[in-house]
């Protein structure tokens, strides 16, 4: 997928717990949903309390080996905070609610979206 990374107001490397989601279905016209989420969502995103990182994947065409089977995600979103007290002050923010708002504003879209929080431990090669 193709990485858009967002400046956040305090960024930070390797923040501990990091906050998923996955758009697995589609939408009726992929570009116009694509472009409304580009230009609204991530600016409120960047306004959680607490964000270290923001980034928004998008799908690039590839060649899947053989044997492999190719996920089909619309879109996957990524934050990151310090600690999970952290996060779940972010999901309970004023700003969740205008996130939430701007949701409904989206271009049709149906299937499932996921949420994943997890503790992130960076690993390091030499």
């Amino acid at each position: 997928m193709l990485v858009r990374s967002f400046a956040v107001a305090e960024p930070r490397e390797d923040p501990l717990y990091t906050y998923l989601v996955a758009y697995e279905g589609r939408a009726e016209d992929e570009d116009a949903w694509h472009a409304h989420y580009l230009a609204h969502h991530p600016a409120l995103m960047a306004k959680l309390p607490g964000i270290r990182e923001l980034e928004v994947y998008t799908p690039m065409q590839w060649v899947c080996p053989p044997g492999w089977r190719r996920a089909q995600c619309m879109q996957r979103n990524k934050v990151a905070f310090d600690s999970a007290e952290a996060l779940t002050a972010a999901l309970n923010s004023p700003v969740r609610k205008e996130m939430r708002a701007d949701f409904k504003a989206f271009p049709a879209y149906a299937g499932k979206i996921t949420h994943y929080p997890m503790a992130t431990q960076v690993l390091r090669t030499c």
